[in-house]
């Protein structure tokens, strides 16, 4: 009888190492939130990173918007004032939701200011690391208080999060 009441607590305290254990072992989750950002940094040709974002956006229905080119008149600006170029790569996607936008134009007129969605995606000089950045909803929807847009800033926020974790494997 003696043995058996210690035996329960030692399994018990083995289960609980084991659990901690492969808690430990799993990968670090790459999606880093701030206030304001979602951030996520991957190891991946940049091309490719962008094709899957573009795709990613797509496939939670949204729609393309243009792609700007930051890190190019970046590099001109840098060029003719003399300084070095701080990025290998910048760009900009922008893409929207016609139905969310629809919503928080009934909601707010002004709303229209805060969209459509935008990821940047860049490199920084001499790093093989790019960052995806996107402004995160739920921030912006201080912006605005009222409820009804609280709840779409949510709902974008959630598909901005399932873009950046199938970008990132997750």
């Amino acid at each position: 009888m003696r043995g058996r009441r210690t035996a329960r607590p030692l399994a018990a305290a083995a289960l609980l190492l084991a659990a901690a254990g492969a808690a430990a072992a799993e990968p670090a989750r790459r999606i880093e939130r701030t206030d304001e950002f979602l951030v996520l940094r991957l190891r991946a040709p940049h091309a490719e990173v962008l094709e899957a974002l573009r795709g990613a956006i797509a496939r939670r229905n949204y729609v393309a918007g243009g792609t700007s080119d930051l890190g190019d008149a970046l590099a001109r600006r840098a060029r003719t004032l003399g300084e070095p170029a701080e990025f290998d790569r910048y760009q900009v996607l922008s893409f929207c939701n016609l139905g969310f936008a629809a919503e928080a134009l009934r909601v707010d007129p002004r709303a229209g200011a805060l969209t459509p969605c935008r990821i940047a995606v860049f490199v920084v000089k001499g790093s093989a690391e790019v960052v995806v950045v996107a402004l995160r909803p739920l921030y912006l929807a201080r912006i605005v208080p009222a409820p009804e847009f609280a709840r779409l800033a949510a709902q974008v926020e959630a598909d901005l999060m399932a873009v950046l974790e199938e970008v990132a494997g997750e």
